[in-house]
């Protein structure tokens, strides 16, 4: 971070860094939850309070406020389905096969064959990833199937809906349940990619900058209870979707840093029983906290 803009926090303690340094939208906020009920109260008594509009419709104001039920749950069917039928679509569209015409990487899309939906390799280093598409809230991601030659797991979260929640609320649903899958399956992920449409930081042209989540690079155990995490330097993958997605190279990039999140792990017994420690901190800022509670190794359960 910026001498001059850790200054200015100091400064200003009432200052929120999420959406002031790192440039989330938050979504909790009273005035969006006012916006809302006034949004669905327009649409509740636009028949009775303006039939006037109705004039030269097809349908009456009467007609309107007997349909309207029907009506707004069919609209919800409609929106409901588009957030999420076509998560791995986008995906392919705004990063796989941008990426392999630059030369980037080669993907097969696995969809319909196997339990994870692409698999490649990273033309740089040679390294074998797999990558498993989900929406907001991570559904389905107990049925992975991972190739056993994967050298980098990446699980990819495409938020679309526009639940009110904080920013570190709508980071932390989705982490938490890739941590506990990871140790319920004996699986690593290295990365897990969050991009946050309706809430992300985006470029100055508009772009969606995802938020990425690095893991260690081994899963801790009582054997093992430390391990080490990559250097910023040793994240190709990492750079490689910033890049595509963004247009920014480096990950010494200002703009860029703000949206890595190091995830440590690590074994504890000091308890009396096992216990899996969490921290999650920001790149740019490591004062920048995720919220996050230790696992009980011994009873970590599973995700359904």
């Amino acid at each position: 971070m910026r001498d001059s803009e850790q200054q200015t926090l100091d400064e200003d303690s009432s200052q929120d860094p999420w959406t002031e340094v790192l440039g989330f939208t938050d979504l909790a906020t009273t005035e969006r939850e006012e916006k809302i009920e006034e949004v669905k109260r327009i649409i509740e008594d636009l028949g009775s309070d303006h039939p006037e509009l109705f004039e030269d419709e097809a349908i009456s104001a009467q007609d309107y406020q007997r349909e309207l039920r029907d009506a707004v749950f069919s609209l919800g069917g409609k929106y409901r389905q588009s957030h999420g039928a076509d998560n791995e679509d986008i995906v392919r569209e705004i990063f796989l096969e941008p990426a392999q015409d630059a030369g980037k990487l080669s993907f097969v899309d696995q969809r319909g064959s196997e339990r994870i939906d692409f698999k490649g390799t990273l033309s740089d280093t040679g390294e074998s990833f797999a990558m498993d598409v989900k929406g907001g809230e991570g559904q389905s991601i107990g049925h992975l199937l991972v190739p056993s030659n994967t050298d980098l797991l990446i699980l990819w979260s495409e938020r679309n809906a526009r639940n009110t929640k904080s920013p570190p609320s709508r980071l932390n649903e989705v982490i938490n349940r890739a941590v506990r899958w990871g140790f319920n399956n004996s699986e690593e992920p290295g990365l897990m990619v969050i991009r946050d449409e309706p809430a992300g930081a985006v470029t100055d042209d508009g772009k969606v900058i995802p938020d990425i989540v690095v893991f260690p690079s081994e899963y801790p155990t009582p054997e093992n209870p430390h391990p080490p995490m990559p250097a910023l330097d040793e994240l190709p993958a990492v750079e490689l979707i910033f890049e595509t997605l963004t247009g920014n190279r480096g990950l010494q990039n200002e703009e860029i840093k703000k949206h890595i999140w190091w995830h440590e792990l690590h074994y504890s017994s000091s308890s009396g029983s096992g216990q899996i420690e969490k921290e999650i901190y920001n790149c740019y800022d490591e004062s920048i906290r995720l919220g996050t509670r230790s696992i009980d190794y011994e009873r970590i359960s599973d995700v359904e």
